[in-house]
């Protein structure tokens, strides 16, 4: 019988029959493929870069442990804040997570007094991941070795002393070094580090912030000079690069923590599977040995009191922001 000789009601369901069959052979050929379950990490920065390679990483041993599938989907803009809002309004079931830098969380809830947005209410912390180590840098031909001999040359330059400037992480340790010691520096707004790396190599700007794997590149091959690091982590040993506070600034650091987070609608039954995923996943050695062979550092602190030490730096970005008249 021809299907225009058919009534219009059996036509469409007899089209719409035929659709979801084929529907269902191109998504599910097999049995296992309907039953897997596919979760998104929402990275709030561009493909490519640092957050992203680590939340490859994440999502990839995530997905060989588990009979989830995790992949992850890029929304960049507004300083990671369009990924915070996108995944804090899903839906709590689990498997739309954020893999955040929840120090760049924390600087922007303290620097509004009112936000009509607060990402640390909105977001749970499932587990920590890592952070990464940034680093006070030099372009070479300024000579400096070291936080004194940026004092002393920023004291007594007669012209002002460029940094890059792609974020208020960077510019707080920048102002807060200008306010405290009078050094004439004058920030450089840039869109992103790789238009900012030219620059600096070029000798057009003066001085950066870099993750510890690009300074290290460029130190190599004697473009800059690493200066110290911005975090609180006492040096360990001889080869590791002195923090800015063990040279003298007291009370100066800023963190870069990694950390994935759930909608705060998530039930908590969800949230402790998740936990015990994540962080059983992380302590395998081949797992951490990636991570560490990536230059990213494995952050070994339990769930809850990282969660509250988060939400206590909120005082400390204020207090430093304050002192760089951010605020």
């Amino acid at each position: 019988m021809s299907n225009r000789l058919l009534p219009s009601s059996r036509r469409r369901r007899l089209s719409l029959g035929v659709a979801a069959a084929f529907a269902s052979a191109a998504v599910a050929p097999g049995a296992g493929a309907q039953s897997e379950i596919v979760s998104r990490l929402i990275v709030g920065y561009p493909a490519g870069g640092l957050a992203d390679r680590l939340g490859r990483i994440v999502a990839e041993a995530l997905s060989e442990a588990s009979s989830s599938s995790f992949i992850v989907e890029n929304r960049p803009g507004a300083g990671g804040l369009i990924a915070t809002e996108q995944v804090a309004r899903a839906d709590g079931d689990g498997k739309v997570l954020l893999l955040h830098n929840v120090d760049a969380l924390t600087m922007e809830r303290a620097l509004k007094n009112d936000p009509g947005f607060d990402p640390l209410r909105s977001l749970t912390v499932v587990a920590p991941i890592a952070r990464f180590e940034y680093l006070v840098v030099a372009n070479a031909k300024l000579g400096l070795r070291n936080l004194q001999d940026l004092i002393a040359l920023g004291r007594r330059s007669p012209t002002s002393i460029f940094y890059v400037d792609v974020g208020p992480g960077v510019r707080t340790v920048f102002e807060s070094l200008k306010k405290k010691y009078g050094l004439n520096l004058v920030g450089v707004p840039y869109r992103g580090l790789a238009p900012a790396m030219t620059d600096l190599l070029e000798g057009r700007v003066g001085l950066a912030m870099l993750d510890g794997a690009t300074a290290a590149t460029h130190a190599s091959s004697g473009k800059v000079t690493i200066l110290g690091r911005a975090d609180a982590i006492s040096a360990r040993d001889s080869s590791r690069v002195p923090t800015l506070i063990e040279q003298g600034a007291d009370g100066l650091w800023v963190d870069t923590r990694f950390a994935l987070m759930a909608p705060s609608s998530t039930p908590s039954k969800t949230v402790e599977q998740l936990r015990a995923l994540v962080t059983g996943t992380l302590n395998k050695p081949a797992v951490r040995a990636r991570l560490e062979q990536s230059d990213y550092h494995p952050i070994d602190a339990a769930p809850e009191p990282f969660a509250r030490s988060v939400a206590e730096t909120v005082d400390h970005y204020q207090r430093l922001f304050r002192q760089a008249g951010m605020l």
